[in-house]
C-alpha cells in the first residue's frame, strides 16, 4: 500500500511539473512558512496515537493558486508535521505521510478546478467545500487503511473514529479558507498572519477539549506515526 501511495504521488508531482504555471513566489514562500507553523499545531486523537494538525486552510489556499504551489506547500507541511514535537518519524513512515498529503493536495486541486458548480464567482465557496471534502477523504482514508493493515483493526471503524474527531476541524478549516480567499486572491502577509492567529486559537480550544476527553477514552491499538 505504501508503494501504491508513493506511485500515485509521483504521478501527481509529474503532472504538476508538466502543468507548470508562473508562480507568485513571495506569496508561495509565505504560504510555505505558514504551512510549517500550522503543521506544528498538532492534537493527539483520543483513543489513538495518531494526531491531526491545523494546516488545511494553508494547503487549500495554496491549491487555489495552482497545482505545483499546492504540492510544494504540502511537502513543507509534511516535513514540519512529521518532525514536530521532538518526535522524529521513521523514513518509511515519513514517505507514507508525505505522499498521502501530496495525493490529498493533488485531488483537492482537481476538485477545486473541476468547476462542477459552474465558473461563476458565486460558486467559489462551493468549490472550496468540495476541495476540502476531497482532501479530507484522501488524507484520512489511507491512514485508516494502513493502520488496519498493520495492526489488524477494521479500517472502516478506524476511519469512522478519525472522522468523528477530525471532521469539525476540516469544516472550520474550509470556512477559514473561504474567508481568507475573499480578502485577496493571492494571500498577503496580513491575511496569513490573521489566519494563523485564528488557527492557534482553534488549536488551543481543540487541545483543551481533546485533553479532557482523552482522560475518559482508553488508548487504542492504532498508530499512524507522524500524523
Amino acid at each position: 500500500m505504501i508503494g501504491m501511495v508513493t506511485v500515485v504521488s509521483l504521478c501527481a508531482l509529474s503532472f504538476g511539473v508538466v502543468r507548470w504555471q508562473t508562480q507568485a513566489w513571495p506569496q508561495l514562500l509565505l504560504l510555505s512558512a505558514a504551512a510549517a507553523v500550522s503543521s506544528r499545531l498538532k492534537v493527539k486523537l483520543p483513543g489513538m496515537t495518531s494526531s491531526m494538525s491545523g494546516n488545511l486552510p494553508v494547503i487549500l489556499l495554496a491549491v487555489t493558486q495552482g497545482l505545483f504551489g499546492g504540492l510544494l506547500v504540502a511537502i513543507v507541511a509534511a516535513i514540519a508535521q512529521s518532525y514536530s514535537g521532538g518526535n522524529q518519524t521513521k523514513p518509511l513512515q515519513f514517505v507514507f505521510n508525505a505522499c498521502t498529503l501530496l495525493n490529498a493536495a493533488g485531488l483537492a486541486y482537481l476538485a477545486y478546478h473541476s468547476r462542477i458548480f459552474g465558473a461563476r464567482a458565486s460558486t467559489h465557496t462551493m468549490d472550496l467545500v468540495l476541495a476540502a471534502a476531497t482532501y479530507f477523504v484522501a488524507n484520512t482514508m489511507p491512514v485508516a487503511s494502513i493502520i488496519g493493515l498493520t495492526e489488524g483493526g477494521n479500517p472502516f471503524a478506524l476511519w469512522h473514529k478519525v472522522f468523528l474527531w477530525s471532521f469539525p476541524n476540516y469544516v472550520i478549516g474550509a470556512g477559514l479558507t473561504a474567508i481568507a480567499s475573499m480578502f485577496s486572491p493571492i494571500s498577503g502577509l496580513a491575511t496569513v498572519a490573521t489566519l494563523l492567529a485564528v488557527l492557534l486559537a482553534v488549536y488551543q480550544s481543540y487541545k483543551m477539549y481533546v485533553g479532557r476527553a482523552e482522560q475518559k477514552v482508553p488508548v487504542g491499538m492504532a498508530t499512524a506515526a507522524g500524523r
